[in-house]
């Protein structure tokens, strides 16, 4: 799920490595489209195409915001309970 086929000559790459971000002159226009850019760039033959596999905030894979998630949760939960314990 977290590599790309490129539709011009077949390579298989990561695309978290490969992500294409538009022209700096866009991105001062409208900072969101940033976030919603999903195209990559195929390192062989520089074919610029839509990524296939869903990305959060442009280069996280589905599993990398899982585990974001997951340590972000545990990290409140355990501030939330050395302050509740030592107070």
């Amino acid at each position: 799920m977290d590599d790309e086929r490129c539709p011009k000559c077949g390579s298989l790459f990561p695309a978290s490595a490969a992500w294409a971000p538009r022209s700096e002159v866009l991105r001062l226009l409208s900072p969101a489209l940033v976030d919603l850019d999903t195209r990559v760039r195929c390192p062989n033959c520089g074919l610029i195409f839509p990524a296939t596999s869903y990305r959060f905030f442009g280069f996280l894979s589905p599993f990398a915001m899982r585990v974001f998630v997951a340590v972000l949760v545990l990290g409140i939960v355990g501030s939330a309970g050395y302050v509740l314990f030592t107070h």
